[in-house]
């Protein structure tokens, strides 16, 4: 029996809207991660999407050649070494999705920026979402230069040189792989950028154990009778620490906003059943939950952890606010006391309302509890017409 193998670190795919996240993540797993019916309709994701793929080199061949997905080298034919595995998090680039992007980062361990060389650069969410990365701590890249199939040389030349001036102006030094994902052109070279630049987390197993809630459901089926059905189960990863099946552990903000003791029934991967998880991949954990409570991601926001370890969740924070004033000059982004803005915590996203602004700290009294620690980093955005901007983050006081 082969066994089931976690995955080792999240690489995000970020960018504007239809710029080709879903394609690049599509050409490199062979998963098309749009698969909720609003997302087929309207031909953008609206939800994080989820897809593994396992990277191989030829020991054979050289250059960009010889990486690649399968296990066989299509150039030689000689069975390649395996590398490693990875789980892609494929984030939405419409602007009122942003929320849903935040919450996508706060998984992330190194990041894919998909730039189409079709449009000029940046585009407005680019922007946003490389800020995003800044707030959540993520410095190693890697960017695709995608469509280059739609433009001739002298764009893809200058469309190359405006990435390279976006990047420096935002401090991230990073590689610039021109692809075209509909044809799988340049995968080879992006799979060595990724693996040149883009390492795994180093885990310690000793750390109490810790993970953010990125999704939740219920898994039973339609018509399913009484004693068939399944407790709920919550999904995201553990960024410390490990989890293993049977223990018990805490939620929070839990149920109720009170901290809520749960049982791991079952772990699962994309592969399968696993019977202990650690940082790196995306993992699910079955519970014994009322299922009804766990559907359509309501759950979502919530941290794991070992028992006794996780703050109690707030509803009052205070904290230090860092504006991104240099990379926003089209909006005033200064806040002011009595204005609504929203939070994105982790994986949790909550609205607050600004009750006073004194010595440096703003402070905001919010819709729904969010847990918290102190220093943690929290992203900022305000409201500009009909949207939300990300605008600065805060740290936790």
């Amino acid at each position: 029996m082969q066994k089931i193998e976690q995955a080792e670190a999240n690489i995000g795919l970020i960018g504007h809207v239809d710029h080709g996240k879903t394609s690049i993540t599509k050409a490199l797993s062979g998963k098309w991660t749009d698969t909720h019916s609003e997302e087929l309709k309207r031909g953008i994701s609206i939800r994080l999407g989820y897809a593994d793929a396992v990277f191989y080199k030829c020991t054979k061949c050289k250059g960009a050649e010889a990486f690649m997905t399968e296990e066989t080298c299509p150039s030689c034919g000689k069975k390649a070494k395996k590398l490693r595995k990875i789980s892609f998090v494929d984030a939405p680039g419409h602007e009122t999705l942003m929320t849903t992007m935040l919450s996508g980062a706060a998984l992330m361990h190194g990041a894919i920026l998909v730039i189409a060389a079709n449009e000029k650069c940046p585009q407005p969410r680019t922007k946003e979402h490389l800020m995003a990365l800044k707030i959540s701590g993520i410095k190693n890249i890697v960017v695709a230069q995608n469509k280059i199939d739609l433009v001739d040389k002298k764009t893809a030349v200058q469309n190359h040189k405006d990435i390279e001036k976006f990047l420096k102006e935002f401090g991230f030094d990073a590689p610039i792989i021109p692809t075209a994902a509909h044809f799988g052109t340049n995968m080879d070279l992006l799979i060595e950028a990724i693996e040149k630049n883009i390492p795994s987390p180093k885990v310690d197993p000793k750390k109490p154990a810790k993970m953010y809630v990125a999704r939740s459901f219920d898994i039973n089926k339609p018509g399913a009778r009484p004693k068939e059905i399944v407790g709920g189960a919550l999904g995201g990863t553990i960024v410390q620490g490990k989890i293993k099946e049977g223990e018990e552990l805490e939620l929070s903000p839990g149920i109720n906003n009170k901290k809520t003791k749960i049982k791991v029934v079952e772990l699962n991967i994309a592969g399968g059943k696993i019977k202990e998880a650690v940082p790196g991949g995306l993992i699910s954990i079955k519970t014994l939950i009322d299922p009804n409570l766990t559907k359509n991601d309501q759950m979502k926001g919530n941290i794991i952890g070992k028992i006794d370890t996780l703050p109690e969740a707030v509803s009052n924070i205070k904290m230090k606010i860092n504006y991104f004033k240099r990379e926003i000059a089209d909006i005033n982004i200064e806040l002011k006391q009595g204005e609504t803005i929203v939070l994105s915590a982790g994986t949790s996203t909550t609205i607050g309302n600004i009750v006073s602004m004194k010595k440096g700290l703003v402070e905001v009294e919010l819709k729904v509890p969010v847990t918290v620690e102190k220093n943690q980093k929290i992203a900022v955005s305000k409201r500009d017409g009909t949207r939300w901007r990300l605008i600065a983050y805060g740290e936790v006081e």
